[in-house]
C-alpha cells in the first residue's frame, strides 16, 4: 500500500489538445478516491497516466517512494480493472486469476492459496474452472477484480468497472467494492462518470472538467458546499435548478430576483451577496429544497415561489414534479409521494440551507461558499 501523488501533471495530445490541464492531487494511503466528470474531462487520461499506459506530456507522478514517469507499467506495482473486463477467453477463471502471479515466478502452492482465498472472498470459489464465456457480466466482473486482488498491490486503479453491468448488479457490486475495500484497505483511484458512484464510494470525490479538477472534498462536502456552478449541477440527482436573475435589495434584507421569482436570503447568503445588490446572478435550488406545505426548514412567506404544476413523475415512495415560473422557468421538485393536480398552481416553500447564488457562467464561482473561486 501506498500514497500516490500527482504533481501538476499535463497530458496534450496532437493538435495541442489539452486532455490534462496541469493538476496536482495528493491520494492518501489507504484513501479510496473517485474521479467523477463527463466524458472527456480528462479523468480516464489521468488514470492511464498514474497506471503507465500514456505517457505524460509534463509533471511528475510518484507511488509511494518512487517517481514512476518512465517506469513500465508492469514495475509501478499497481493492478488495474477495465470496464471490458480484459479477461483471456481461453483460460478458466483460475488461471486468469493466477496469470499475473505465474509472470512473477511465484510458487504454485503460494498461488493456489491466494487464488482460492481471493475467489471465496468474492463469492466466486466454484466458478474457477470455468471460462469467461460462461460467466455472466457480474461474475466476470468478479474475475476481473480477483485477477487484481491476488496480485497484492500498492493501489488499485478501476477505469469505469461497473458501466457495463445493469442498475441492480451495479448497485449491488457498488456496495461490494466499499466492503472490499474496508477489507483490503488498499489505496485506490476510481474512474467514474456516473456521480452516484462517486458519490457512494469515495472517501473523497474529485470533479473533473475541461481538463481540470474544479473540486475535490469529501461527497458531502461537495453536494452541499459546491465550489462553482458546474459542480453543483453535476453532483445530484435530480440536477440542480438554475434560473438567471439579480440581487437586490429592499428595507435592510437581500433578495434573489428574476426568471418569475422573488426569494428573500438568509441573513449568512446575505452577508455574503451585499455587494453583488443590481449585478446579474444565478441561483441554484436542489430539487429536495421545494415542499409544496411549510416545515421546520421551510416556513417564511418571503421564502417561497409561485408555481404551475406540469408533469408529475411517481418514483414509489417520492415524486419528481416539473414546475413552471410564471415567466415559464422549469424548476423540477423531488417531493413525497401524494396525489397533485397536473396543471393547477401552487406554492413552494422553499429550503435555503439548499440553495445556492452563483456568479453568471459555466462555471461561475458560488457567491455563497465563502471558499468559491471561479475557474
Amino acid at each position: 500500500m501506498a500514497e500516490v501523488l500527482i504533481d501538476n501533471i499535463v497530458k496534450v495530445y496532437p493538435g495541442d489538445v489539452r486532455a490534462v490541464d496541469n493538476i496536482t492531487l495528493h491520494i492518501k494511503d489507504k484513501e479510496f478516491i473517485v474521479l467523477v466528470g463527463p466524458s472527456g474531462c480528462g479523468k480516464s487520461t489521468t488514470l492511464r497516466m498514474v497506471a503507465g499506459l500514456e505517457e505524460i506530456t509534463d509533471g511528475t507522478i510518484r507511488i509511494g517512494d518512487r517517481i514512476v514517469n518512465d517506469v513500465p507499467p508492469k514495475d509501478r506495482d499497481i493492478a488495474m480493472v477495465f470496464q471490458n473486463y480484459a479477461l483471456y477467453p481461453h483460460m478458466t477463471v483460475y488461471k486468469n486469476m493466477a496469470f499475473g502471479l505465474k509472470l512473477r515466478k511465484m510458487p504454485k502452492d503460494e498461488i493456489d492459496k491466494k487464488v482460492r482465498h481471493t475467489a471465496t472472498i468474492l463469492g466466486i470459489g466454484e466458478l474457477l474452472e470455468r471460462k469467461p464465456k460462461a460467466l455472466s457480466g457480474g461474475q466476470r466482473q468478479r474475475v476481473a477484480l480477483g485477477r487484481a486482488i491476488v496480485r497484492d498491490p500498492a493501489c488499485f486503479l478501476f477505469d469505469e468497472p461497473l458501466s457495463n453491468l445493469d442498475a441492480k448488479l451495479r448497485v449491488e457490486t457498488r456496495a461490494e467494492l466499499k466492503r472490499l475495500h474496508h477489507r483490503l484497505q488498499t489505496t485506490t483511484i476510481y474512474v467514474t462518470h456516473d456521480q452516484e458512484e462517486a458519490m457512494t464510494l469515495g472517501d473523497r470525490v474529485v470533479v473533473m472538467s475541461d481538463g481540470l479538477i474544479q473540486q475535490c472534498d469529501s461527497p458531502l462536502t461537495v453536494y452541499n458546499q459546491p465550489i462553482n456552478r458546474f459542480v453543483a449541477g453535476f453532483v445530484g440527482t435530480p440536477p440542480m435548478n438554475f434560473l438567471d436573475g439579480q440581487i437586490t435589495g429592499e428595507d435592510g434584507d437581500v433578495f434573489f430576483e428574476g426568471a418569475g421569482i422573488k426569494i428573500k436570503l438568509n441573513a449568512g447568503q446575505a452577508e455574503l451577496c451585499q455587494g453583488k445588490v443590481g449585478q446579474e446572478t444565478v441561483i441554484g435550488i436542489r430539487p429536495e429544497a421545494l415542499f409544496l406545505k411549510p416545515n421546520e426548514d421551510a416556513n417564511n412567506e418571503d421564502q417561497t415561489v409561485q408555481v404551475t404544476i406540469g408533469v408529475v413523475e411517481p418514483l414509489g415512495s417520492t415524486m419528481d414534479v416539473y414546475l413552471r415560473t410564471s415567466e415559464d422557468k422549469s424548476l423540477v421538485a423531488r417531493l413525497k409521494a401524494e396525489v397533485l393536480a397536473e396543471d393547477s398552481s401552487a406554492k413552494f416553500y422553499v429550503d435555503m440551507d439548499k440553495v445556492h447564488i452563483f456568479e453568471p457562467g459555466t462555471y461561475g464561482a458560488n457567491l455563497t461558499n465563502k471558499n468559491a473561486v471561479a475557474v
